[in-house]
């Protein structure tokens, strides 16, 4: 009998919160598939890698509205940022990739520090889209001049994995059994499992595959997951019926500038709405989990209320003291 995989598996394995928690572990299993993915993209043999950023709290993605990337640091002091994108590859995110990669040259250099001291750091992006012009799956960025040279000593080194593109693998390479192991896991991550790919008995695949089995045990933390998963689902709504309006309006007008501004401002819009909106259900979802309770008192609450709950639900113990300790604050 076929298993219901949508079921078993609520949330897609790209989940930002399931990312992050395969990766960060100070197991054998996390320490391994990091090496193997930098190995994998870049051909560097990776022995041991540290985490530098091992916190994976709420705080973290809906009080500060970080990202949950994982940044490494090797043996040979060369730093690595793994992130996990899935709102689309945008003029924001391409931006912000590289101000989180030259972010890495913060970490190396300190006051004082001679220039020549600057090692190579490596970024690898897996992105659930498809790049505008399609083609291959893995794409490597370097800065190179106008005759397609890299620029010497260049030290940035940006790679994306579009993850959908997986899909035309499958069709070079004649079926999903054909893919080599990091090919399957990059489809277990865009599409999740299915019989096809459990049955091949790939390390990163069952590796993926018991990380997402040990976060369901932790209910909080799985919770968690899904509420993002569900923020994320409201953006793409409120990003779809928006780009949806900015297209009608931009071809009303008749004018392909219309379009494309029409479909900026959409964007801007649908994912700051979709933002708030889903850090809602996040919290009523925490309400629902941690107090047994369902009411409407989150729907009354300001956005900056709903960052400070958050927080708070972390310390509460009872709903009437995460209501109580959220007035104290509304009173300093």
């Amino acid at each position: 009998m076929k298993k219901d995989y949508a079921k078993d598996y609520p949330i897609p394995f790209h989940n930002d919160v399931f990312f992050k928690y395969m990766l960060i572990g100070e197991d054998a299993d996390s320490a391994w598939l990091r090496s193997r993915i930098i190995e994998e993209i870049y051909g560097l043999k990776v022995h041991e890698t540290k985490v530098l950023n091992p916190e994976l709290l709420p705080e973290a993605f809906f009080g500060k509205r970080a990202v949950l990337d994982v940044v490494l640091e090797d043996e040979a002091g060369h730093f690595y940022d793994l992130e996990m994108q899935v709102s689309g590859y945008t003029q924001r995110e391409q931006l912000r990739f590289q101000q989180y990669g030259y972010r890495l040259v913060g970490r190396q250099l300190k006051q004082g520090d001679e220039y020549t001291e600057l090692k190579p750091f490596y970024q690898i992006i897996f992105m659930n889209d498809k790049p505008k012009d399609g083609g291959r799956m893995i794409r490597h960025y370097k800065v190179k001049d106008e005759d397609n040279q890299e620029e010497p000593n260049g030290t940035l080194n940006r790679a994306i994995v579009f993850l959908p593109m997986i899909q035309q693998r499958v069709k070079e390479v004649g079926g999903v059994e054909n893919l080599t192991e990091f090919e399957t896991f990059c489809y277990v991550l865009a599409y999740n499992p299915d019989d096809a790919i459990l049955n091949m008995k790939k390390r990163m695949v069952n590796v993926v595959m018991e990380k997402y089995n040990k976060m369901r045990e932790d209910g909080s933390l799985f919770s968690w997951a899904e509420s993002v998963e569900f923020a994320e689902q409201a953006v793409q709504a409120n990003l779809q019926e928006r780009t949806a309006e900015a297209e009608r309006v931009g071809l009303e007008n008749g004018f392909k500038k219309g379009i494309e501004e029409g479909l900026e401002k959409g964007l801007e819009k649908g994912l700051e709405k979709g933002f708030e909106k889903g850090k809602r259900t996040f919290l009523q979802t925490q309400i629902i989990h941690r107090y047994k309770i369902e009411d409407n008192w989150v729907n009354s609450l300001s956005d900056q209320q709903i960052d400070d709950a958050v927080i708070l639900i972390l310390e509460c113990d009872t709903y009437d003291d995460l209501k109580e300790k959220l007035r104290k604050n509304e009173r300093k």
